[in-house]
């Protein structure tokens, strides 16, 4: 999954009549034997996962077709063109937020084919990472006959294409202007290049529609075999190595890259043109609703969770759940109490060249002078624990990446 290698097997099997452990130690009160696992996993998935996918593909359906998009589209150059944007982007806001839920749950069809359904859905993190020339090459390409949008890489795609579609008001093109594509595009009108960029907004709604759709159908094909005993380490293994998204693309990218902590991004005190969602300013909202994922997937809600497999083991009344969600609630907490965008606070970081400041912040984010850097020391107690007590209690393998990280 992204980059990454996939979780390493479970170190026990599970039998078709579900007389499995979760692990194999010496320790008898560790076996799971009698555990309903089935019953569990049809919990994380008809409770948790479809439902998650189907608010997506609602939602996505209606983006592309009775939205404020393209009735923001309809009103370019009259007087209600600056309401109907607010609105589209309104909208947009709420089609990310539904799928940064989806982003704790890339296991399945979601993780296949090295999540290709995923990466259309959202470049960010993928080798095909968003690319403003990428999209503005994509709106000059799609006036051209004979264009499909499968023409276009992931960095071209998407809802952060959309992003930079609705949000960013600079309509020069991003490419260098030593390119044919780039000197006809300067010489159109403003309102001919908002015309063209809505155009190809549309296509990349419609775009995720069909992949909305397509994640929908195949997770309905997915879900016997997912709940098959037979392949229940398999699945067990799946989902574990979903909740190590808030490692590596959370903690590593979204914050330790933009924050320059993560080797990855550029070479300066910050990278604000690494952060997710610059030009909406809503990182730290996707941060945020990726933490209140996590917390549900750990105890399935209000069904079986992992919470019921650690309870049937030595470490029972460790306090590991508990002690992972406090952790999760601090860091939500702290992301309430940031006055502004991470964009914003990579910029002033940048500009400030404090390293020290930001790594003693990490190190101690409870007394940190960088906010967004405290932000990663918090994000960094959640995967320490996840990777160490969690995993120690389920008895389930480490991610490959995971093993050799001491950030």
């Amino acid at each position: 999954m992204f980059r990454r290698a996939s979780l390493a097997t479970l170190i026990a099997t599970a039998t078709v009549s579900l007389t499995a452990c979760v692990g194999e130690s010496d320790s008898p009160s560790n076996s799971l034997n009698d555990f309903p696992f089935t019953p569990m996993l049809a919990n994380y998935t008809d409770n948790l996962i479809l439902p998650a996918v189907d608010d997506f593909q609602t939602q996505a359906t209606a983006f592309a077709n009775d939205s404020s998009l393209g009735a923001y589209c309809d009103a370019l150059g009259s007087a209600e063109e600056e309401t109907q944007q607010l609105a589209a982007q309104r909208e947009w806001r709420d089609l990310m937020s539904t799928w940064q839920r989806n982003e704790l749950m890339i296991l399945g069809p979601l993780a296949e084919n090295e999540s290709v359904i995923r990466n259309r859905i959202l470049s960010y993190g993928s080798i095909f990472d968003h690319n403003a020339c990428a999209v503005d090459q994509g709106v000059i390409a799609a006036t051209e006959d004979g264009f499909s949008i499968n023409s276009r890489r992931d960095s071209a795609l998407g809802l952060d294409a959309i992003e930079y579609l609705l949000f960013n008001d600079d309509l020069d093109h991003s490419c260098p202007d030593t390119t044919q594509s780039t000197q006809n595009w300067n010489s159109l009108d403003d309102t001919t290049r908002k015309q063209q960029r809505c155009d190809y907004a549309l296509l990349l709604a419609d775009d995720l529609e069909t992949q909305a759709q397509k994640l929908s159908d195949e997770w309905q094909s997915f879900r016997s075999d997912y709940l098959n005993p037979a392949n229940t380490p398999e699945s067990l293994s799946a989902l574990s190595d979903a909740l190590f998204y808030i490692e590596e693309l959370v903690k590593d990218t979204k914050i330790g890259v933009p924050t320059s902590i993560i080797n990855g991004g550029c070479e300066d005190a910050a990278c604000p043109e690494d952060v997710e969602s610059p030009y909406s300013e809503t990182s730290l909202q996707n941060v945020r609703i990726n933490l209140t994922t996590l917390s549900r997937l750990l105890d399935g809600g209000d069904g079986l969770g992992f919470d019921d497999v650690i309870a049937t083991t030595d470490f029972a009344n460790s306090g590991i759940i508990e002690g992972l969600k406090t952790d999760i609630d601090a860091a939500v907490s702290f992301i309430d109490g940031m006055d502004t965008s991470l964009h914003t606070a990579a910029d002033a970081q940048l500009e400030s060249g404090d390293e020290t400041g930001c790594t003693n912040s990490a190190a101690n984010p409870d007394a940190g002078s960088v906010p967004m850097c405290s932000l990663y020391g918090l994000l960094k107690r959640i995967t320490d624990r996840l990777r160490i007590d969690f995993i120690a209690a389920v008895d389930l393998d480490l991610p490959v990446r995971s093993q050799s990280d001491n950030d």
